[in-house]
């Protein structure tokens, strides 16, 4: 198999994310004709290959982004590197989505990406892992699943494109109850500070009650206050992701048969409803 590095997607710490297409497939590559590509120097690349034996094991849930190998190749400077071969999400970020809503996404598109968010996160800590970093921007992205044809009110037949919710970079994921050692003069914060639970900032646990806290999103002194004008399903939803008190937050498949979720339908259903202005909501306090 071989394949051409394109554009930049995006930058990391110790990485590089590509688009790329797939130039001369083999008679056994399962593969699209376009993927992602996250490439770094190799020896730069222990936490990227940590990363996609993680994908590897995951690679039975369709809520977390597909991996379809790993490679190593030469750049023009005579270096070697290390890419890591993904499903292309080309509806981009979940923030890329609530940023081009303005006002925030209909309520409908938020009960149906946070559904498929639990999943993933559901299968993960099944699997005896914590994310450590679910957020809206590089690590939960949209992949077009298919095209599809509704009626407008006019009549006329209009196409609607239906995109999954997918978890994607789990560079800093962690076994559950592994724990972590604290290295000298550094931080021990391990992910990104506004989504964290009160108890990763302040005590350092990155359990899987940590992801829940980051489904409602935020950190502060108080739990974060919840926003007006959602609907009392919705505000009962956050109400269970954004305690304080470990025992008494829900676990990701007790979130999935809260009514704010289980109520989901179809992506078609969800996107004629979407077109009603009321409802329109905000989502920044969910991811």
């Amino acid at each position: 198999m071989m394949w051409r590095r394109g554009k930049i997607l995006g930058k990391g710490g110790s990485a590089m994310v590509y688009l790329a297409a797939v130039v001369s497939p083999t008679s056994n590559d399962l593969l699209p004709s376009l993927m992602a590509v996250k490439s770094a120097p190799f020896y730069k690349s222990r936490c990227l290959a940590k990363e996609e034996r993680l994908l590897s094991d995951f690679a039975d849930c369709p809520h977390i982004i597909r991996c379809f190998g790993e490679d190593l190749t030469i750049e023009e400077d005579g270096e070697q590197w290390y890419n890591m071969l993904l499903e292309h999400a080309a509806g981009g970020s979940l923030a890329d989505r609530i940023q081009s809503f303005g006002r925030g996404l209909p309520e409908s598109e938020v009960r149906r990406f946070t559904k498929s968010l639990l999943m993933g996160i559901s299968y993960i800590h099944k699997k005896g892992y914590v994310h450590c970093d679910i957020k809206p921007h590089n690590n939960m992205l949209l992949v077009e699943e298919k095209d599809d044809f509704s009626m407008s009110l006019n009549g006329k037949r209009k196409r609607v494109q239906e995109s999954t919710a997918k978890i994607a970079d789990f560079g800093l994921a962690k076994r559950a109850g592994k724990k972590l050692k604290a290295k000298e003069n550094k931080p021990r914060l391990r992910g990104t500070a506004l989504y964290m639970a009160p108890e990763s900032i302040l005590r350092g646990e990155y359990e899987p009650h940590a992801d829940i806290w980051t489904v409602g999103i935020g950190f502060s002194e108080k739990v974060p206050e919840i926003p007006s004008g959602l609907s009392k399903e919705a505000e009962d939803f956050l109400k269970k992701c954004l305690v304080r008190d470990l025992r008494s937050r829900w676990t990701a498949d007790m979130l999935l048969g809260h009514p704010f979720v289980s109520a989901a339908n179809n992506a078609l259903h969800n996107l004629l409803i979407a077109s009603t202005p009321a409802s329109v909501m905000s989502v920044s306090s969910y991811f």
